[in-house]
């Protein structure tokens, strides 16, 4: 016994620290799988933001090309989540970057597939598709997803790519993520209310977008009266938050709003009713709205920072300068344009809507021209971070292209369309590539 009991000892000891060490491990196991499956959402849905910012014709987009159709949508979100991600890197702080990349050939060949077997309309030729090459000017759409220890997902996420990702390896309870904790509970609840509204505002754009017909947009009957616009604005303030996601490594908070397309359609038909005079657009044109579309809600997702005064005293407390976030990231980022219809259709309504397209177009590139110009560091513009990292050029087109309309005004023939984009949207852009060099 005297010999066998140090033994016994030694092996019970063993054991204690075994299962001790497997604990551990096991534990970091599950912390490296939920920020790989955060940084494998985070790629997706970048790779997802950057395809739909290149451009097909002068004045149209791959987002707007998506737009078309449900079926549409559906191919295109079924491509992406078919990309073939790269190896993930973990850092010291528990984080993880995923890489996703894909040629633009291969996009343009699928795009092309998609437009044969679904688009019905007759704006986008396949020669326009495939000029994308020519625009793009590059060879590889890249994007770089980041991700943190957390069990739930950023918002905005291709169709599908949720329920590829699978559940989360370990069941935790939701927690708020620490800058939160410092920043505090009132800059926090004013940072979601404030992504809410950006949501609201984006989700009646997402509706205003909807194909009426193969010429018409519910835009463009909405720009012939007031009283359209005040009521689609109505419902859109009684749409339902659906998600609420604070992001891990700096201020920003994303909440998805989503309202029934039933409900949509229904106060369409009721507003063509009251409002519209003319006969380019009937009411069984809109009843057959629901027929080609294949989900049950529209939603959308907006971005909110806290005030100033939050985000000042977040900014001393922040270790790298260039984390530290610029006045113009917690604002909103305004351009105005005009624009005139042509001159076979002055004085009457499709003139004005061609006048407000105009104008929308021109208050566009005057945004980016505005964008551009911001100030990052003292000797640094976005125009010059843009040049040197040409990799996030398709991200920010797709800000800039994404951006909403405030305001529709008309002085006779003259149309005026004012458009913003919330700052932070250009910021977190930006940001991202900082952190990526930084590492």
């Amino acid at each position: 016994m005297r010999v066998l009991l140090p033994v016994t000892v030694f092996a019970l000891t063993f054991g204690l620290v075994s299962e001790a060490r497997s604990q551990v491990d096991t534990s970091t196991a599950q912390m490296k799988l939920l920020s790989k499956r955060a940084a494998e959402a985070d790629a997706y849905r970048k790779l997802a933001e950057a395809i739909k910012g290149l451009q097909i014709t002068s004045d149209t987009y791959v987002k707007d090309f998506v737009a078309e159709s449900d079926t549409i949508k559906a191919a295109m979100d079924a491509f992406i989540r078919g990309v073939r991600l790269g190896d993930p890197t973990w850092y010291d702080d528990g984080s993880c970057e995923v890489p996703a990349e894909v040629t633009v050939a291969r996009l343009v060949q699928t795009i092309k597939e998609i437009h044969t077997r679904h688009y019905k309309g007759d704006k986008i030729s396949g020669w326009d598709i495939e000029q994308i090459q020519s625009r793009t000017k590059k060879k590889v759409i890249k994007a770089v997803g980041m991700g943190a220890p957390r069990e739930d997902l950023p918002p905005d996420l291709p169709a599908g790519v949720e329920e590829q990702l699978g559940a989360p390896p370990v069941e935790t309870a939701a927690t708020i993520p620490d800058i939160w904790k410092r920043i505090g509970a009132r800059a926090r609840l004013m940072a979601i209310r404030a992504a809410e509204i950006d949501a609201k505002r984006k989700l009646l754009e997402r509706i205003k977008g909807l194909r009426i017909t193969s010429d018409t947009l519910v835009r463009d009957f909405v720009v012939e009266s007031d009283t359209i616009t005040a009521r689609a604005m109505g419902k859109v303030i009684g749409a339902s938050v659906v998600r609420t996601y604070l992001h891990d490594d700096e201020p920003i908070a994303e909440v998805t709003v989503e309202v029934p397309v039933e409900w949509v359609i229904s106060v369409i038909k009721e507003l063509h009713t009251r409002s519209i005079q003319g006969d380019h657009v009937k009411g069984t044109d809109i009843s057959n709205i629901a027929r080609s579309i294949k989900t049950k809600t529209f939603r959308a997702t907006g971005m909110g920072v806290p005030p100033r005064r939050y985000i000042d005293a977040y900014n001393a407390k922040v270790d790298q300068p260039d984390d530290q976030l610029p006045a113009w990231a917690t604002t909103k980022i305004e351009a105005k344009g005009q624009g005139v219809p042509p001159a076979d259709t002055n004085g009457n309504a499709q003139g004005r809507l061609m006048a407000a397209r105009a104008a929308e177009l021109d208050a566009k590139r005057r945004l980016a021209e505005r964008v551009y110009g911001l100030t990052i560091q003292s000797s640094t513009s976005v125009k010059d971070f843009v040049a040197q990292h040409d990799e996030i050029r398709s991200h920010m087109d797709a800000v800039l292209i994404g951006a909403v309309v405030e305001h529709t005004t008309f002085d006779g023939e003259v149309a005026e369309v004012t458009v913003s984009i919330p700052g932070i949207r250009v910021w977190e852009i930006v940001h991202q590539r900082i952190r990526i060099v930084r590492r």
